[in-house]
């Protein structure tokens, strides 16, 4: 494939969407100088593939990865044209969008062609989809043992704190500061109802979840991307890129069976496929182009072990994030912060922790307890569910509790809404947190 060079201004040369037959454009110029995240990458992938220590490791010289750059630049094409008819009158378009997701696009009076197009996609089933596969894959991610959940969930904030573009955009938005908890309310709400058995139905609420979240993605685009200038995006890249929606495959699908073998509860191939088509599905509602989908076990692992690779260290935000999150979970349980960071080193190392929480007030060593309790429950669990798996209705269980609605992020969900209402505080979850960047005028991308 052929790469364009740099530009010395990619705000001006590089704000376009990519089609088939153009040359790529480079990685944003925040590409660590080394792999980032060796341990955790190790960890978790060296049973399957040879993990690269330098960016020069043939690994790394492969077509995929360079689309996976080149999506670094731009943001979600559809919903971003639905965002800009929302500059004209907010409240009409934004029922116009609500309608159309909860009653079908026919239903909407005179819809805005951008709306049309939106939905085009939506209710479109994608060819390479295999919704028994995807069904399996669920089951799957709803069946892992309790501490994979938990590291999970601890990851997730990792994740946030660590991830370069990430912790910028979300640190920027101020939204975990100045409305934590309807911003993570909204957050868990799309996590766990994903995780629910009728995701695949177009009018389900984990289907309509992600919809609602991907239409914030395209706001806080918007915002932010106004707010930064051509200094961030020449850095960065747009806010919340292509790429980084679909490094969701990895943090939120794989992490939790990667954990389970480490604990030794091994998955087999026809698993892990089934996991990354239900993910990949997920990932299609929530705008992420089809060309870099990772649509099998070993696409969803090398894509995420690549991007792991190109995390970065949090930069400049990292305490900030780290405070900001992990005071979140200190004001549910004033342990939680030290049993998520310790169950979390277990696959990031303490020395990935170690950095995490530098200049923080949480005190290291503290971790180290709740990693060996995390380690030892962890074995446990692994050696009941391996012996559960070999009973002869194994599968049947498996799917029959895949029924129950209680998927992954579902309890921590359920906690924060008991917290607003021992509280008393009204915050729904209907993801308008970034509605004040519709007073703003349409997004023009430059040049096609």
């Amino acid at each position: 494939m052929q790469i364009k060079p740099m530009s010395d201004n990619p705000s001006r040369d590089f704000s376009y969407y990519w089609r088939e037959g153009m040359a790529l454009r480079p990685a944003p110029p925040v590409l660590t100088e080394a792999p980032a995240w060796g341990h955790l990458r190790h960890t978790l992938f060296d049973r399957h593939h040879a993990v690269a220590d330098t960016w020069d490791d043939p690994a790394f010289a492969d077509d995929y990865f360079r689309l996976l750059d080149d999506h670094l630049w731009q943001d979600d094409e559809l919903m971003q044209g639905v965002v800009d008819t929302f500059a004209g009158n907010r409240r009409i378009a934004r029922a116009k969008f609500r309608q159309a997701l909860h009653e079908g696009i026919e239903t909407v009076e005179d819809p805005a062609p951008q709306l049309v197009a939106l939905f085009e996609q939506l209710d479109r089933i994608p060819d390479w989809f295999d919704a028994e596969a995807a069904e399996r894959g669920r089951v799957a991610f709803y069946n892992v043992i309790p501490v994979a959940e938990e590291i999970l969930i601890a990851f997730s904030f990792y994740g946030t704190i660590m991830e370069d573009r990430t912790a910028a955009s979300t640190a920027e938005t101020h939204m975990f500061d100045a409305q934590p908890l309807k911003r993570s309310l909204e957050t868990t709400k799309m996590l766990a109802s994903v995780g629910l058995h009728d995701v695949f139905n177009r009018f389900s609420v984990g289907f309509q979840s992600a919809v609602n979240v991907r239409l914030v993605h395209a706001q806080a685009n918007r915002g932010l991307s106004r707010m930064w200038g051509e200094g961030h995006f020449n850095r960065f890249g747009p806010p919340i890129p292509s790429t980084s929606v679909s490094a969701g495959a990895g943090w939120f699908a794989l992490v939790p069976l990667a954990v389970e073998e480490v604990f030794g509860r091994v998955h087999t191939a026809q698993e892990w496929d089934d996991l990354a088509m239900y993910w990949a599905y997920v990932l299609y509602i929530m705008g992420v182009e089809e060309e870099i989908i990772p649509k099998t076990g070993d696409a969803i692992r090398r894509q995420t072990d690549y991007l792991f690779a190109a995390a970065g260290d949090g930069n400049q935000f990292r305490t900030q994030m780290a405070e900001t999150l992990l005071g979140a979970l200190e004001r549910a349980d004033e342990d939680l912060p030290y049993r998520a960071m310790g169950a979390l080193s277990l696959i990031v190392g303490r020395e990935a922790i170690t950095e995490t929480l530098e200049g923080t007030r949480w005190d290291v060593p503290r971790i180290d307890e709740y990693a060996a309790e995390a380690k030892q429950k962890g074995l446990q669990q692994a050696q009941a569910a391996i012996a559960a798996d070999a009973e002869p209705d194994a599968q049947v269980k498996r799917e029959a509790r895949a029924q129950e609605g209680m998927p992954p992020w579902m309890a921590r969900h359920k906690a924060t809404l008991a917290k607003l209402e021992q509280l008393d505080i009204p915050v729904k979850a209907d993801y308008s947190s970034h509605d004040h960047v519709h007073d703003q005028g349409p997004r023009v991308p430059q040049g096609l």
